[in-house]
């Protein structure tokens, strides 16, 4: 049977040496290899060792940090030297030194002694700090705009409405204006509600708006010429019987900007409007006579002009000593893209990543020794939108802090002579557009080749008059923190399975797998013909490209040609795509397969995770899962990659983080994770639904969303779990303390009844009409993720010695079921309505008392097989369901759904060429407008097959300790997977086969295995070839029916006769 794969895994396998030598290696610091613009002062500490002799274990550890990478070879600890701690603990180690100013450098090694006193010693590693004062920053942030774009700016975009309420009768707007002289004209509108405009009694034509659309409409701009004399813009938008919102109330923006034939350029403003309710008749007409109608009032703030593309920004400095070092520091208010002397610095994409811009900024470090040259040299940026500028939903344009682009780089260089220089940062900077003129997250970009000035970043370019002086931007104090994650980056290339062309110069591109990107494509043409580029995951019967899925998205890039003899190359720079295909319009010949490839960008996080199912079902959805996490760790973990969305869905991220944890490393990225979501906690304690959060006034529902907003606990818990990562408890306690005491003060009688914010709750459960129905309880289902995060709050609280918490925790927890068990558990056995969810929490978080577990779970299995041997669960239900059933003893029925193929399952979207996870389980048939093809949510069960499958299951935090157990069906006959652990490479592949079992088993350095094989007694057991021994690495018991072994490190080879797989 052929089995899909990944492709080898990202990361290093630390696989045991031959020689039976103690190695030690992969050393990192808080989960990363040779970190820069680290802020923390205890920062963890990690290593792995090695060896190729059986049940190896680090007895102590001595580390050494030095100021130079020379002294630390040395043994000259002048920062810190921990002394021989005798300790087992390889992880989660924080330094204990001097206090680090900023910028120092830090150099590192570590010596560990084995329980058999052999001694080992790493190499050097290093990391270093950031800026950690606002002072250590010597300079503003310079405004990447042109003074045409300032000018519209500042001239005002501004909302205006009505005094009083319009209702169902809509509201219109009349802008007269007189033009001495003829005049190409820039008009931008917005609106909050449905809208059609006149100039001149002439219809004027605004962008379509997907009804379906979430959250606001963006800006427009329309570009017209027009004739000196007297001018009206009409505008009129609909109302709402039902409004009684006064916030909701028509409002509209409208900027008019005319360059006149003399050059001079005037700016009518929205402010000078006339405005009344309704549509009277000649509204639209100059002759109307409107003196009657009020001004139009202030509505509510500057809205944000329509997107102008990105700014070239370059700076030139001279060098004129020898350098021995050179950090750059740099982040933006949009994104950037560095450059020094014309080189790319860096291979960091769309940075920075998203955080809330009003809280905090992400800057990055670069050693950039090597780009800097004596004499003249150039620093320069492009800079675009980013998530900074870019339309965000739900509010638009801008949601973190108001315009203008701004661009922060501070170029630090250490001469041979021991003076340090700060490149005067905000000085001496100047500015002009680039050829790219418009992108944006959801839509795309516009680039016209015809503007691109090659050499711009260089010494020796001659800047023209599109060329103009930069100005620092007066900004509100943000703080500026190190990027202590790994960057997004392009991490593979796919080729095109297929092109289609479809006539008159356009093609529709499968590059056979749904992921997040874009592309590279070469072409030919004269100068100025407009390719495009339309992104999507579907096509519509007629084999071109569909985008009703992506609702407002324009997911659409444009590329307008130079007109060179030889082939010309396109990629876009600010903005990303979930699809599978592309159709492209306006080629000028024919497409090859060489000149186009796509690639694929995410986080860069290590990929440490692979399974080895051999079934095809089970098999491909893992990697399904695993395309949808690529598609979807994109600077923080989105909900979906392609539409008008693409936010950081806590419930999302909640229900796949076990599933997560074994596909990537995602120790730092949880970290970068938990403090967008404290950026966005409520002054109450409650979590936010989304992180980081684009417009709070969207989320109105007072408390916190039960699923959503205790991912701001369960986050934290899994990854202390996987890593051993207590820093992340640490700098999340506090917010979680509040999150708890939250729900607690509205439920005094422990049952979360009040305050449950959105109250999603089994979203999109298979009886829904509508995703959000109540087909469990809400109730319920809110009181059980309050017990299980009153659980993981006393085990993290355990975890790091706080001893009250513990006994508090415990207390509320118990306090919860008790509350739990009397309102929604009936004499009878009956959870709640009865529902597959209510079962499935009730058991998952041990909510109910021991005589009642069995009872529940045979009642949960009577309901999936009264259904036809489905579930009919949601995404809070779905991600636990088949551990439940596990643990029940129901075997057969696990693989029964996972096997299963019919709607609804797993492997009805396998069934029909799924190449990612579906966001419903009828995707190929459901609601358009909230339907994705790429959402991680439903690949939860990969987690389980990890565990209870592949046999990878923790028992102990970093996998020091781990049970093989897996849950057999004769349906598969072999299973396992490769991790790469906190301790090393743990690998496990079995296979059943004519009443036989076999195992090869790793088990890494400093770790042990609790295995649990299908046999009674030892004698049936046969490893390497040889009878079981008994020694310290193998000791054996027997565990009721089966034998259990307590494995030591190294690996081994079992063969089990006659194996009984009954239990």
């Amino acid at each position: 049977m052929a089995i899909v794969g990944a492709g080898a895994m990202a990361t290093q396998s630390f696989g045991a040496p031959a020689s039976g030598a103690l190695l030690v290696s992969d050393l990192q610091v808080d989960s990363l290899v040779e970190p820069r613009a680290l802020h923390s002062q205890q920062v963890r500490l990690s290593w792995k060792i090695a060896s190729g002799r059986r049940d190896t274990a680090q007895r102590a550890y001595r580390i050494g940090v030095a100021s130079s990478r020379e002294q630390a070879a040395a043994g000259a600890y002048d920062l810190w030297d921990s002394g021989w701690v005798e300790s087992p603990r390889c992880f989660d180690i924080p330094y204990g030194g001097a206090k680090l100013p900023s910028r120092a450098r830090c150099f590192w090694k570590v010596v560990v002694r084995d329980d058999r006193g052999a001694t080992a010693s790493s190499t050097v590693a290093s990391w270093e700090m950031g800026l950690l004062e606002p002072d250590d920053w010597k300079g503003g942030w310079v405004g990447a705009e042109t003074r045409s774009f300032r000018d519209d700016r500042l001239a005002g975009f501004n909302w205006i409405g009505g005094k009083e309420l319009a209702g169902a009768e809509g509201r219109c707007f009349r802008l007269a204006f007189d033009l001495p002289e003829a005049a190409e004209l820039l008009i931008y509108t917005i609106s909050n509600r449905p809208a059609e405009a006149v100039l001149d009694g002439a219809v004027l034509p605004l962008p379509p708006r997907d009804p379906a659309a979430f959250g606001a409409p963006p800006p427009s701009r329309t570009a017209l010429s027009l004739a000196p004399g007297k001018h009206l813009l009409a505008l009129f938008m609909s109302g709402d019987a039902r409004n009684e919102d006064p916030f909701r109330e028509p409002r509209a923006a409208i900027l008019i900007r005319a360059t006149l034939a003399s050059g001079r350029v005037l700016h009518v403003p929205g402010e000078r409007s006339r405005t009344t309710v309704g549509k009277p008749a000649g509204w639209d007409r100059q002759a109307f006579d409107d003196s009657a109608w009020p001004m139009a009032n202030p509505g509510g703030g500057e809205a944000s002009l329509p997107g102008n593309g990105a700014f070239l920004l370059r700076k030139p400095f001279e060098v004129v000593k020898a350098v021995r070092s050179a950090r750059l520091y740099i982040a933006a208010l949009g994104a950037y893209a560095p450059l020094i002397n014309g080189e790319r610095v860096g291979d960091a994409l769309l940075a920075p990543e998203w955080t809330d811009f009003s809280r905090h900024v992400l800057y990055r470090s670069y050693d950039v020794t090597d780009l800097i040259r004596p004499g003249g040299n150039l620093l320069g940026a492009m800079v675009g939108d980013g998530w900074y500028g870019s339309y965000l939903a739900p509010g638009g344009r801008y949601g973190f802090g108001g315009p203008p682009l701004r661009l922060r780089a501070q170029l630090e260089l250490d001469y041979v002579d021991g003076q340090h220089e700060i490149v005067a940062p905000d000085q001496g900077w100047s500015v002009a557009r680039s050829s790219i003129t418009y992108s944006d997250i959801y839509d795309g970009e516009d680039v016209d080749a015809r503007l691109e000035q090659p050499g711009w970043a260089t010494v020796s370019f001659d800047p023209d008059d599109r060329w103009e002086a930069a100005r620092t931007v007066e900004t509100s104090p943000v703080a500026m923190v190190g990027s202590a994650v790994q960057p997004i980056t392009a991490s593979l290339t796919l080729r095109p399975k297929a092109i289609s062309p479809k006539g008159g110069g356009s093609v529709v591109v499968d590059f056979g797998q749904n992921f997040a990107g874009w592309i590279r494509v070469r072409s030919k043409g004269e100068a100025g013909r407009r390719i495009t580029m339309r992104f999507g995951e579907l096509l519509k019967p007629d084999g071109s490209i569909d985008q009703s899925n992506l609702r407002a998205a324009r997911a659409t890039d444009t590329w307008i040609l130079r007109g060179d003899a030889a082939s010309e190359r396109f990629e876009p720079s600010f903005t990303y795509h979930g699809f599978r295909y592309v159709q492209i319009d306006g080629l000028a010949g024919a497409l090859a397969p060489d000149d186009i490839e796509a690639v694929v960008v995410r986080s860069s996080l290590p990929e440490t995770g692979q399974l080895k199912l051999g079934q095809y079902v089970p098999q491909r959805l893992w990697l399904n899962g695993l395309w949808s996490q690529r598609s979807n760790f994109m600077g923080i973990p989105t909900d979906c990659p392609q539409r008008d969305e693409r936010l950081g869905w806590m419930g999302d991220a909640h229900v796949f983080w076990d599933a997560a944890c074994f596909n990537m490393d995602t120790a730092a990225f949880t970290r970068k994770f938990m403090r967008d979501v404290r950026d966005g906690q409520r002054a109450d304690g409650a979590f936010p639904d989304i992180a980081p959060d684009t417009d709070r006034a969207h989320f109105t529902q007072p408390g916190s969303s039960p699923g959503w907003a205790d991912t701001g606990v369960f986050l934290p818990w899994t990854s202390w779990r996987r890593y051993g990562d207590t820093a992340v408890i640490d700098e999340h306690w506090e917010a979680m303390e509040r999150f708890l005491e939250s729900i607690r003060v509205a439920n005094p009688d422990l049952l979360w009844k009040t305050k449950r914010g959105n109250d999603y709750g089994d979203w999109l459960a298979l009886d829904a009409k509508q995703p959000g129905d109540p087909t469990t309880p809400k109730d319920l289902v809110g009181t059980a993720f309050w017990k299980g995060a009153a659980d993981a709050m006393a085990e993290m609280a355990q975890a790091t010695g706080r001893a009250e918490a513990v006994r508090r925790y415990r207390a509320l927890s118990e306090a919860i079921a008790r509350a739990f068990n009397q309102s929604y558990v009936r004499p009878d056995g009956v959870v709640g309505n009865g529902s597959q969810t209510g079962y499935i929490l009730a058991l998952h978080f041990d909510i109910l008392p021991t005589p009642l577990r069995a009872n529940a779970a045979d009642r949960l299995v009577a309901d999936i097989r009264r259904r036809g041997t489905l579930l009919s669960t949601g995404f809070l239900g779905t991600p636990y369901s088949l551990d439940v059933l596990a643990e029940a003893g129901h075997h057969a029925l696990v693989y029964d759904l996972l096997l299963r193929t019919a709607y609804p399952s797993w492997g009805y979207m396998i069934a029909r060429n799924a190449t990612t996870i579906w966001e419903r389980w009828n995707g190929d048939v459901g609601d358009r407008e909230m339907n994705s093809f790429n959402h991680y949510a439903l690949g939860a069960v990969a987690g389980f097959m990890f565990r209870r499958i592949a046999g990878i299951d923790p028992i102990e935090p970093g996998f020091t300790r781990f049970r093989f157990d897996p849950v057999y069906d004769p349906r598969l006959p072999t299973g396992g997977a490769r991790f790469e652990s906190r301790t090393g490479l743990i690998a496990t592949q079995w296979s059943r086969e004519k009443g036989a079992f076999s195992l090869d088993l790793s088990i890494p350095a400093n770790a042990r295995c609790e295995l649990l094989l299908p046999a009674r007694t030892t004698a049936q057991i046969r490893e390497g070839g040889r009878p079981l021994r008994r020694d310290k690495a193998m000791a054996s018991t027997n565990a009721g029916e089966r034998v259990r072994l307590d494995l030591g490190s190294g690996d081994y080879r079992f063969r089990v006769e006659r194996a009984d797989f009954t239990r």
